[in-house]
Order: C-alpha cells, then sequence, then structure tokens
C-alpha cells in the first residue's frame, strides 16, 4: 500500500512565509544596492552553520553565494533574514524515506530524524514494537525505517507444523527467518509475496521430479504398393506388420510425494518396427461395375460383390468376419452371362454358384481370395456350380461382371465364410 504524503502544517506556514519574505526582499533590493556595504549571513543547514560576509541583495544569491542547493523537498527558514543586516537562514532538508508499518509500506518525505517522521506521520508505537533504527538517527536518501510487532504464524511444512514468533513481513522472507528454504517449484499458500499477519497459517508444499525410463511398443506404420491387376478399391495385407519397442524417458512431478503430471523428455528406438505392406488396386472398373463396399476398421474397402453388408454383419481388420457359422476353404472359380440363377434371380456380381448339398441355396455368404488379391464380399448362394457333376474340385463359382474379370481371376483359393 502506498501512502499519501502527509505535509506537518508547521511546514506549510512556512512555505507562504518564504513567498512573503521574498516578496519583502525584493523591495528592499534598491536600499541595499545604493548602500553596498557587506554584512554577515549565517546558514544553518541541517544542523551544519557556515557564516560569511556578502554583498547579495537576494535570498538566491546568498545561496548562490555560498555554493548551497535545495529542491522541492527542503524548507528553507528565513523568519532572521534581511538583505544588508546581519542574517540567519534555516535549512530543514527534506528526504525520500520509505517506511514499513506493521506490514504495510508508504513513502514520505522526512527531516531531520527517524522520531519526526514517526511524529509526522501520527504513527503509534507500542512498547512491543520494534524500530530498525534509533528514534534520533539522522534521515537519509532512500531510507527504510520498519516498525514491526512480533507475530504469531503457524507454518506446514514437511509433515511438521511449526509455530514461530517472527515479524510481519512477505510470506517468503518470514519462511527464511524460520529456517524453512524453498525450492524453485515449491507450492506456497498464501503466495509467495503476500504479507503476512497475526495468525497467519502457511502451507508449503514440496515439489519434486523424477525421470523414469519405460519401455514401450513402437508402432509399425503401413506401406502402400499401387498394382493395376487389381480394381481401385480393392486391397489386401502383403505382409503383416511387426512392433518394435522403444525406451520412453519420462518427467515425472511430484507433489508431496502424489505423481501430479509427467512429461515425454525423450525416445529411443531399441527394436525397429517394420511395416505393414498394402497392395491396392488402381484399375478402373469395367462399364456397369458397381461393387458395395464395406468398413473395416477406420477403412472402407470395396467388394466384387454389388451386394452391401447388412448391419449386423462386422468384418475385422483382417478381412475375416467377427462371428460365422462355418468355413470352408478350397479353389474358386469365375464366371458370367446366363438369364437365371437355379434359384430364379437374374445373375450378378453376389451371387454365386455353389454345390447346395454342401453350402445351401439362400445362404449369406463372405468371401475372400486366399492370396488378399480379392474381397468378393457379401454374397448369397443362388446358382448350383457345374462343378457338382464334373470332379473338379471346386468350392464356388463367382459371378462376375465381365469375361475378362473372369479370366483375370482364374482359379484360386478362396475362403467362404458362412453367416446365416
Amino acid at each position: 500500500m502506498i501512502k499519501v504524503n502527509h505535509e506537518n502544517k508547521a511546514w506549510i506556514i512556512a512555505r507562504a512565509v518564504i513567498a512573503i519574505v521574498l516578496v519583502i526582499m525584493c523591495a528592499m533590493t534598491v536600499v541595499a544596492a545604493a548602500s553596498g556595504a557587506t554584512y554577515d549571513v549565517t546558514i544553518i543547514d541541517t544542523g551544519r552553520s557556515v557564516t560569511f560576509s556578502t554583498r547579495a541583495e537576494t535570498l538566491s544569491h546568498v545561496l548562490r553565494e555560498a555554493d548551497i542547493e535545495t529542491d522541492d523537498n527542503d524548507i528553507v527558514i528565513t523568519d532572521d533574514f534581511v538583505p544588508g543586516e546581519p542574517s540567519t537562514i534555516k535549512i530543514n532538508r527534506g528526504y525520500n524515506v520509505t517506511v514499513s508499518y506493521h506490514g504495510e509500506n508508504f513513502r514520505t518525505v522526512g527531516y531531520k530524524t527517524v522520531a519526526n517522521v514517526i511524529e509526522q506521520e501520527k504513527l503509534e508505537v507500542s512498547e512491543t514494537d520494534t524500530i530498525n533504527y534509533s528514534p534520533d538517527t539522522k534521515l537519509s536518501e532512500g531510507m527504510i525505517i520498519i516498525i514491526e510487532n512480533p507475530i504469531t504464524v503457524k507454518i506446514k511444512v514437511d509433515g511438521e507444523v511449526i509455530k514461530e514468533e517472527t515479524f510481519s513481513a512477505d510470506v517468503e522472507t518470514v519462511l527464511s527467518r524460520c529456517g524453512v528454504e524453498l525450492g524453485e517449484d515449491d507450492i506456497v499458500k498464501p503466495e509467495r509475496g503476500t504479507t503476512v499477519k497475526k495468525n497467519t497459517t502457511i502451507k508449503v508444499s514440496r515439489v519434486t521430479y523424477k525421470e523414469v525410463t519405460k519401455t514401450e511398443i513402437a508402432p509399425y506404420g503401413t506401406t502402400y504398393k499401387d498394382t493395376s491387376k487389381m480394381y481401385k478399391g480393392a486391397t489386401y495385407v502383403k505382409s503383416k506388420g511387426v512392433n518394435g519397442e522403444k525406451d520412453v524417458v519420462y518427467k515425472m512431478k511430484y507433489v508431496e510425494g502424489k505423481k501430479v503430471d509427467e512429461e515425454v523428455v525423450s525416445e529411443k528406438i531399441t527394436e525397429k518396427p517394420v511395416d505393414q505392406v498394402v497392395v491396392r488396386g488402381t484399375k478402373k472398373p469395367a462399364p456397369g461395375y458397381k461393387a458395395a463396399s464395406v468398413t473395416v476398421g477406420s477403412k472402407t474397402v470395396k467388394t466384387v460383390s454389388n451386394f452391401k453388408l447388412p448391419a449386423k454383419y462386422t468384418i475385422d481388420e483382417n478381412l475375416v468376419p467377427t462371428e460365422y457359422k462355418q468355413k470352408f476353404n478350397g479353389p474358386g472359380t469365375a464366371y458370367h452371362g446366363g438369364y437365371r440363377t437355379s434359384t430364379g434371380k437374374i445373375p450378378e456380381p453376389g451371387y454365386i454358384a455353389v454345390d447346395p448339398d454342401i453350402i445351401p441355396y439362400g445362404s449369406k455368404l463372405w468371401i475372400t481370395s486366399d492370396d488378399g488379391r480379392y474381397v468378393y464380399g457379401y454374397a448369397i448362394a443362388a446358382d448350383t456350380g457345374g462343378f457338382t457333376w464334373n470332379g473338379s474340385g471346386t468350392l464356388a463359382d463367382l459371378y462376375f461382371d465381365s469375361t475378362p474379370e473372369c479370366i483375370q481371376f482364374g482359379r484360386r483359393a478362396i475362403t467362404i465364410y458362412v453367416l446365416d
């Protein structure tokens, strides 16, 4: 708190007197000039006295001859000064001082001694108060006068409660006086700059840090390779990724022994991960190619089938249904053309030919090629394959939109998952 300077009424009157005297002196200038005689002037400057002879006609000339400078804080008393006659000039020097009174600070202009400042500011000093200067100490520029009364504070620190008698000051100063050393990051309540008053409780929470090294998974990435042999939107995993390992250094922050935060300081790969390689098609679909799509993890994969996978079925990232009733592996072939299937359906991608004794008509299926190049997708058993009587050993004949697509597919190993 900055306290407004108080000005003693006597000093205000003195300043008014100075102004009046200066006017009178100016009126007397002509007389003194006419005489031209010397006269003695005694200047008392804050207790130090000097006397000299002068012919000066004004107060300012007298002070200039004595090589004495004053400022707005100083009070010049000229009651006994008359130009041309033996005179006395008194100077009371004013000093900018700071007063700390029971923890509250203010600035003022003081004169002569510490006692005069206490009287001037009307400060009540009790028998238990202490002052850092004796009352008769002469003032100096920038002096700090501290008037304190012992207070009792309670300090909670390091699992203990300490009661100490001290003088009011900011929290950090009080803790230092009581022998409590603070770390740079320690949490202090009230805050360090708060003025401590009677019965204040100060709580110090110790903050410490510790570096911990943890071995963690270094996740593999995904590398994509494009091929024009597959339709755009079709993908397969050529090689699975392998996670690596890394050492991660964490900086742990503890408050009173409890971890409250952590941050990564550094990471070092100790076992390099191997990227997963995914092949994806770039070939444009043939005219009339519709294709459906299926959501696999965070990706959407286009299928050969035109049929959308019902919402009640889900496919994992390895393109395997999360739930199925049966699973068949075997060679698959492709066909195109025809007007009706054995069940009366108009042929289109998604309807496939099977041996109904093995896979009944109407079965809901999910089909992929074992080499990962084709995701035929959601299909329905709707036709009878010629392989049922020619002995070729084919598991299923998959319908495609065009003959070239059938030729490209050829004969390859497939997996059929029976959903329903």
